[in-house]
């Protein structure tokens, strides 16, 4: 059920017409919801295949002086590492642009955005299906904030989910800000 779910939602995500204009909205809520000086160190990722884009907000946090980590994929493992920009970005697993560098300890992280096909009004998700985050979350400290992007249509009622699954602490969509 999760994989068809899934399937559809990514269809229907590459073929989406609004996808620039609907991150725009989401980067704005973003940056009028959050008090950025309360965080130091954000990790974002790279848009892939009409993601949520968040280059813009990438851009906006490294003009502010804040540390910005985007995650590289090794083995199964994802590895955040630090940038100065998104010039020196490489093309890594699947097809995503991964930085080179040094990485940094992931419990200098304050705020994560993580990536997913779907969200619900709980902060679960669905994933792309490998376990990256799954496996790369308990690593934060635990006051670390999650907050999920997606469009409205990626906002599911509820998603099944296990005991061991993480959730998001917020989630943001072109339309609403749901803290969960």
């Amino acid at each position: 059920m999760k994989e068809e779910l899934r399937n559809k939602l990514l269809t229907k995500r590459d073929i989406y017409p609004n996808w620039q204009e609907d991150s725009e909205k989401i980067i704005e809520k973003f940056l009028s919801f959050f008090d950025l000086s309360n965080f130091q160190t954000f990790m974002l990722y790279y848009p892939h295949r009409r993601e949520v884009d968040t280059r813009p907000l990438i851009k906006k946090l490294l003009s502010m002086g804040k540390n910005v980590v985007l995650p590289k994929v090794e083995g199964m493992d994802l590895k955040p590492v630090k940038i100065k920009d998104l010039d020196n970005l490489v093309v890594g697993y699947a097809g995503i642009k991964e930085p080179v560098g040094q990485e940094v300890e992931e419990k200098s992280i304050d705020l994560v955005v993580v990536p997913a096909v779907a969200y619900d009004k709980q902060g679960y998700r669905i994933g792309y299906g490998k376990g990256f985050y799954d496996r790369f979350l308990p690593k934060l400290k635990k006051n670390s904030l999650k907050v999920g992007f997606c469009y409205d249509f990626q906002l599911l009622e509820k998603i099944p989910h296990q005991p061991h699954d993480f959730k998001v602490d917020v989630v943001i969509t072109p339309t609403q800000i749901l803290k969960t």
